[in-house]
Order: C-alpha cells, then structure tokens, then sequence
C-alpha cells in the first residue's frame, strides 16, 4: 500500500480511514458494508494522491473479519494496481480497433481463425463479397459457400496444415452474393504469441477469376498456335513435295534418254504441275502475309471507284477452271444497274475468291450463287451454297485465325480464308454474316457502304 499510494503507514496508522486516505472515500459504502459482514469488489477505480503525486487505477475486495464464533471483528481491503494492466487492455484494444479498421477498408479478403480451427474475423470485404453476416460466416459457416467439386480439397488443405501449423495456398472456386462462383487465392499462415505460443490463423483471399480465364485463353491460343503451325507445316510441305517428286520424275526420264516427243510431253506436265503448285504456295505465304498485316493494324487500302457487278464478273470468269473441278456450276445474278463504290478492288477481289474458295470445298458438286445488289446505303454481296450447311456454334468461330472446321480439316487448308476476308470487309467498314440451317447449305452475305 505504501509502494501503491506514496503514504508510509506511520502517516495513516490509527486515523480514520476516509481523513487518512481521502482518494478512497468514494468507497465508504464499501467499507460499511464489510463490517456489515458483506463482502464486495469495485474494479476499475480512479485514484490520485495529490501530496504523493501518485495516480492510477486500482482494483479493491472488500471482505468482513470473524472472530471465533462468528462475531464481526474488522473489515479488510485487498487493494491491487491495475493501471500497467488496464493500459495494456487499452493499447490491446487500440490496436484491434487499428486492425479492424485497416482490414476492413482493405481491398483483400482477410480472415482469422482461433486455435481450435474455427474462423472467429472476416473484413469488411469479405462480406460485401459473400452478401452475408458475420455471424453466418463464424466456424465453419464459410465453407458452406464453396463449390462442390472444390469443397473436399479445400478442407484437406486446411486442416492438415492447421495441424502442422503450416502456412499454405490453394485456389478454389467460393460463390459471390450475386451467386456466380469465383477463383480464389486463399494464403494463410499460422499466428504466435509473445511467448512463441500457437494462437491461431490469418489468411488473405483474392479473386483471381480473370487471371483463370487468362491462363486458360493462353494455353488455347498456345494449342491452337501448335495446331495452326502443324498444319501450316504440312500445307506449305505439299505444293513442294510435288514439285519435287515431278523434278525427280523428270531427272529419271533425262538419265533413260527419252526421245524428243517424250520428253517434251513431261516436261509440259511437269511445267503445268509446276505452276499449279507455286500458285497454291504463293496463296499460301499471301494469306500469312496478309494475317500478319491484319494483326498489325497495317492493311493498307488503295481506294478507287470500283464498279462490284464487274469485279465479280471478272473474277467468276478466273475461278471457272477451279469450278469445273470442283464439280460445281456457277450462277451469276447481276445488280440491275452498276453499284460503284470507293473500294479497294484488289481486296474485293480477294473477299470474291476467298469465298468462292470456300463454297468449292463445302459445296459437293452443288450449283453456286453470287448475286450483287444494293440496300440503301450499301452495297450486297451475296455467295450462296448448297453444301451441308454450318453448326451453330460454328457460325461465329469459322472468322476466327486458324479457325477451321471438323469437316474442313480433312480438305486442306489454313483456316485463315474467312479470317481474311473479315478483316479487308471490317476495313472498308463494312460487315460480313452467314445464314445457314443443317442440310440446306450456306449463304454469306458482304455489306459494303457506298461511301
């Protein structure tokens, strides 16, 4: 008491309690009520010694003395300091209440969980995320919002690292308020006291739905890249196969010494396939070409007034030959008076031939229709097939890189024809669609404005 107050007892001894030591004397009622015989405790009591210069917080019990017999001798005091222990309460309070502020205006999810494994803290943004409470989301009550499939591993994780006292890290998909499952980053990491002493768990969650769907659009454009290379490997290597088995086939003629007639023969054969050959490389290497300047950003018109009815016309005419092997009939429906524009005419061209080439390898001997005409401020061009006609869910992937088709995929090809031709027809401002029902063949339709 003498260490507590600054008073020395020899200053308090035998004075009246409430004259000798008046920062008590708001517990005389106390004091009455021991020697009553009834004990009592006040916590938290404010005290100063101004003639000391002492003060805190005490902590005091009350109690009554018996002498034998029962009889009520005394009353005594157990007088603790508190203060040291009260400030520690405070600054603990103070800095959960920093935590709790901190956490919650925190963009991440946080969570902590006690000793026994069950969850007792989620922020603020975990339950802007969940849509529920804090009392709903306690214990284990989170768990209820993870997926199915995602639900088992989830908790294996965690308890056999909560057992091992382990940090750990797992994804698993947990459902949003708006009830769409989410991708999330769980990392958690044990807790300890001062004294080393286990304490529980603190983790972070954060969505990482659109880093999923990155990674998987990165492994399908790293499949599609390994297929398109596959292909584009085995199509380049045909035209120059035959190229080379011809040549072979003409330097063994050479060395048996044909005669003039003969020779002449293969070497026209050869020169023809030749030909052939080259051109199906050059369209090759062009299409490449001209996917890498689409992709840039760097295909370039060259408009000029451009009469469609004629430039179809003229091109029907080149593509006759590839028609006729093709087994297919060309029918042309001429607009009834010239559609100008201002038009790149060697990409129309190349739009006209494109899906031309696309109608003979669909078509299976059926007739094909072109047909130009205008709808108000645009020009139409129309190329119409009698093929097996396009699945749904092809409809909008056949415009895309490297995109081909089941069917497509054993005739040949790069898949980059109508990945071309949208590209030149989106340049020019213009649209490109398709129409189409299973069995009743394919229609694509080009608009081109005027101006």
């Amino acid at each position: 008491m003498e260490r507590i107050t600054g008073c020395m007892a020899n200053e308090v001894l035998g004075r009246r309690a409430p004259v000798a030591m008046p920062f008590l004397a708001g517990m005389t009622e106390q004091m009455q009520e021991a020697l009553l015989g009834r004990g009592s405790r006040v916590e938290d009591y404010a005290y100063e010694v101004p003639e000391t210069g002492k003060s805190g917080c005490l902590e005091v019990e009350y109690f009554p003395l018996f002498a034998p017999g029962g009889r009520i001798f005394a009353g005594a005091a157990i007088v603790s300091d508190i203060t040291e222990k009260k400030l520690a309460k405070t600054l603990q309070a103070e800095s959960e209440h920093r935590f709790e502020s901190m956490a919650n205006f925190s963009p991440v999810m946080l969570w902590m969980a006690g000793t026994d494994g069950l969850c007792n803290f989620f922020n603020q943004t975990w339950l802007d995320f969940s849509g529920r409470t804090l009392e709903q989301e306690w214990g284990v009550g989170w768990s209820e919002m993870i997926h199915a499939e995602d639900f088992q591993f989830c908790m294996d994780t965690y308890l056999e690292s909560f057992s091992r006292r382990k940090k750990f890290e797992m994804e698993y998909r947990l459902k949003r308020k708006d009830g769409e499952y989410r991708w999330i980053l769980d990392r958690g990491t044990p807790r300890f006291g001062p004294d080393g002493t286990f304490a529980g768990y603190i983790g972070s969650c954060v969505d990482i739905t659109e880093r999923k769907q990155l990674e998987n659009d990165l492994k399908q454009a790293v499949k599609v890249r390994d297929e398109f290379l596959s292909i584009a490997s085995h199509e380049l290597k045909t035209p120059l196969t035959s190229l080379n088995l011809q040549l072979g086939i003409l330097d063994h003629v050479l060395k048996e010494g044909a005669d003039a007639e003969v020779l002449a023969k293969r070497v026209r054969a050869v020169s023809e396939l030749s030909h052939r050959q080259l051109s199906r490389l050059g369209r090759l290497i062009e299409d490449l070409l001209d996917v890498s300047k689409a992709t840039g950003g760097k295909l370039v018109l060259d408009r000029q007034d451009t009469d469609l009815g004629g430039l179809v016309s003229s091109v029907l005419e080149q593509v006759a030959a590839q028609a006729k092997n093709s087994g297919c009939s060309l029918a042309f429906q001429p607009p009834e008076t010239p559609v100008h524009g201002s038009w790149d005419r060697s990409r129309i061209e190349q739009v006209v031939v494109n899906l031309l080439a696309n109608a003979f390898k669909y078509a299976c001997g059926k007739p094909i229709t072109v047909r130009v005409t205008t709808e108000g401020p645009f020009a139409l061009l129309e190329v119409a097939d009698q093929g097996p006609g396009i699945p749904p869910e092809e409809r909008e992937r056949i415009f895309e890189k490297f995109h081909r088709a089941t069917a497509s995929k054993s005739l040949g090809g790069l898949g980059l024809g109508l990945f071309i031709v949208k590209q030149i027809v989106e340049r020019h401002h213009g649209t490109i669609s398709v129409q189409s029902a299973a069995g009743e063949g394919a229609v694509f339709l080009v608009r081109l404005p005027l101006r």
